[in-house]
């Protein structure tokens, strides 16, 4: 007998319940993208029902009707599933559909130039998640899609993360960052309630949040929320900005410093941010921020 199911990183409760299993196998199909993102080699169904816990039939069944609809392919000499480009093709059709990558590259850019390290857009999608999709690196003078964008933005450990948080009541920064979970990521990283609700504060006062060591050794970032003004006069954070450097290059005392220059960048796009976008129309509505720099 195949081991039992585990639990599916975003898998809502009751999914397996709901629908008789079509939910799950939607769940599982996804899955299988996500993974195979990760594998640019690809996987056999053996190992791909290993990652997923369940037989090699299921798979085999999910795999194939993702090859037909054109998201998978399989290698016919080692039998491999990898992914086609039609799923980065529909990021970029969206993000061109929003209009970001005209209206971020330049900012982006400017910022990644300016302190020769690599500048990332992130933007809130839903009031539930915020997510990298744009890069610039300075010292490459391009732009291009952000080459950690696989990574999952951790709210309490990555700057990008507590930066977005600090534009929200504690209360419900908290419970985001319970659902997501507090793992030690590196001896720095910040696990105890106490100690992120007051580092999120500090990133409130300031107007921009760092990270230094805290989700990966030997990286450090800054990062500012984009706060984009409602017709009604409130602020909406629809995103942030962050400049990430390796620690031998840049000290935490020099990375504060950019703290400024990030949240000028901030300012730049929420000025020309498409008011007509999905984030923005679904952003949540920000508390009082009092920038102390």
């Amino acid at each position: 007998m195949p081991p039992a199911a585990k639990p599916l990183p975003f898998e809502p409760q009751g999914a397996r319940s709901a629908s008789g299993g079509g939910v799950l196998s939607l769940l599982r199909g996804v899955h299988i993208l996500e993974v195979l993102a990760e594998r640019g080699e690809g996987l056999s169904l053996a190992e791909l029902a290993r990652e997923l816990a369940v037989n090699k039939a299921i798979v085999f069944r999910l795999s194939e009707a993702l090859v037909e609809a054109g998201f998978l392919f399989r290698h016919e000499q080692t039998g491999h599933y990898e992914l086609t480009y039609k799923l980065s093709n529909l990021g970029l059709r969206k993000l061109d559909s929003t209009r970001l990558l005209d209206q971020a590259g330049g900012v982006l850019r400017r910022l990644a130039e300016r302190s020769g390290e690599l500048a990332r857009l992130a933007v809130v999608e839903q009031g539930c998640r915020i997510t990298w999709v744009l890069a610039a690196a300075g010292e490459k003078r391009s732009l291009r899609i952000d080459p950690n964008y696989r990574h999952e933005v951790h709210l309490a450990s990555h700057a990008t993360g507590k930066a977005w948080l600090s534009t929200m009541p504690w209360k419900h920064a908290w419970e985001l960052i319970q659902a997501q979970g507090t793992p030690k990521h590196t001896p720095h990283s910040l696990t105890r309630k106490a100690e992120i609700e007051e580092d999120i504060a500090q990133a409130r006062r300031r107007g921009y949040a760092i990270s230094y060591e805290e989700n990966e050794l030997g990286v450090g970032a800054v990062a500012a929320p984009i706060l984009v003004r409602l017709v009604d006069g409130e602020q909406s954070c629809v995103g942030a900005i962050s400049l990430a450097a390796p620690t031998h290059r840049m000290t935490k005392s020099e990375l504060t410093a950019c703290g400024p220059g990030v949240i000028e960048a901030a300012r730049e796009l929420a000025a020309i941010w498409p008011i007509d976008s999905p984030p923005f129309r679904r952003g949540v509505v920000a508390t009082a921020l009092t920038p102390t720099v």
